[in-house]
């Protein structure tokens, strides 16, 4: 494929080859990007690191990946395995690698190792979430690399950390996040689901966390000139995530025991049937502004001078049959009805949406949430933004993941190399 793309494609390359002029061409058409002064080189693949990475992208950043041959990331084919949605286009690789740069090189070989020690030299950020001795293994750990260029902020995402025992474990979310942070234990049911976990649903915001350290290490570059390390684990951030539940473990909490849903603690964050078999959440957290409102919401004025409910101790002795009430009001009315009857009552609330619904919520794409996408062979189709904007600056239109090593000879003309090396390196398998 890139033996083609060298010899058919050359002159589109040569328009990239000065990546001054790529810099000055991006910041004409985006406003200046914030960050397309920065190189970021990506070994990595999944989801945790190159999430990461794609915010990088999305401001502006050169983020050049650096994959095998042959395979490639694997989640270039990860939307193929039992359970995930069906399609044929690799959208879980579209939504982590838009607008990157992809050079298919052939790390275990030397001449593919001294042109990745040729592209760091000049590269402002190193993400990475290879497993540990993989790094050591390849030469590629932050000793090795700042030893190439001292300035270099070399970000690790791991799945269990750099210490301990696990510290050599594979980490996917569904384990060293969901299910070590305790999170499963707090909400899933041990009989299983009918669905698949949610994918990525916490590497993401795992990778937002190596986002975070990596800027906050470009900050301490630019005062103190030094490169350094940075690194966050899926054990980490899972634990962040439920640090509240954790907290009160470690402060000595009496834990409640697991109730079924009509013996609940509290009605304030339960589900409710409408009348059209859809699912309400509520979420009543300022109880004392929103008690009579609430109940007038839901025709049952009454319940706040009812003596079982009048007081917070007399709601706790007599949750059940308030539940109950309650249950019984929303089974009354369609999901319409409810939205419209709770807003103007100020309530917290939402309806479960399907899948169809969430992709074309009116509120995410007011918000530039979900956002439009001109993909080459997909057409216009639309993706999920990354989730902050920075006021004075914007982010470039989101494009194409790219395909495997679909800019290989790009990369290799703009870090110096010659034609015939180019052609030497790949006529013998280091490049393709």
């Amino acid at each position: 494929m890139l033996q083609r793309a060298f010899q058919a494609g050359e002159s589109k390359a040569r328009s990239l080859v000065n990546n001054n002029d790529r810099k000055e061409s991006s910041q004409e058409m985006n406003h200046n990007p914030l960050l397309a002064d920065l190189r970021v080189i990506e070994l990595a693949s999944m989801v945790l690191a190159p999430s990461a990475g794609v915010i990088l992208a999305d401001f502006g950043a050169d983020v050049i990946k650096i994959e095998p041959p042959g395979t490639g990331d694997l989640n270039r084919n990860w939307h193929k395995i039992p359970g995930l949605p069906i399609s044929d286009f690799a959208y879980p690789f579209q939504i982590d690698n838009r607008n990157k740069k992809s050079i298919a090189l052939d790390l275990k070989s030397e001449a593919g190792y001294e042109v990745f020690c040729k592209l760091v030299t000049d590269a402002d950020v190193l993400i990475t979430n290879y497993r540990l001795r993989a790094l050591e293994r390849l030469k590629l750990e932050y000793d090795t690399v700042k030893a190439i260029n001292p300035r270099i902020i070399y970000a690790l995402g791991t799945g269990f950390g750099e210490e301990g025992d696990e510290r050599h474990k594979p980490g996917y979310d569904t384990v060293a996040y969901w299910a070590r942070s305790a999170i499963e234990t707090q909400i899933f049911p041990y009989d299983g689901w009918l669905r698949p976990f949610p994918y990525g649903a916490g590497d993401h915001p795992s990778g937002m966390a190596l986002y975070a350290a990596i800027m906050t290490a470009l900050y301490q570059r630019q005062r103190t000139g030094e490169g350094s390390k940075v690194t966050t684990s899926l054990l980490a951030n899972g634990a962040w995530s439920n640090s509240i539940m954790l907290q009160a473990e470690l402060a000595g909490a009496e834990f409640r025991e697991v109730r079924p849903r009509e013996n609940s603690y509290n009605f304030i964050g339960l589900h409710y049937h409408t009348s059209d078999g859809r699912l309400l959440k509520l979420s009543l957290v300022n109880f004392e502004k929103n008690w009579r409102p609430f109940c007038e919401a839901i025709g049952r004025s009454d319940l706040p001078d009812d003596d079982r409910y009048a007081t917070a101790q007399a709601r706790i002795e007599n949750m059940p049959a308030l539940i109950q009430d309650v249950t019984e009001a929303f089974k009354t009315q369609d999901v319409a009805y409810w939205h419209r009857v709770l807003e103007q009552h100020d309530i917290p609330h939402a309806t479960v949406p399907t899948y169809e619904e969430a992709a074309n919520d009116k509120q995410m794409q007011a918000n530039d949430i979900i956002i439009p996408l001109d993909h080459p062979t997909q057409g216009k189709i639309r993706t999920v933004n990354s989730p902050f904007s920075v006021g004075g600056t914007d982010k470039i239109e989101p494009g194409a993941a790219p395909g495997l090593g679909e800019h290989s000879v790009t990369v290799l003309k703009d870090a110096g190399y010659s034609e015939e090396a180019i052609q030497a390196l790949l006529e013998g398998g280091v490049v393709e």
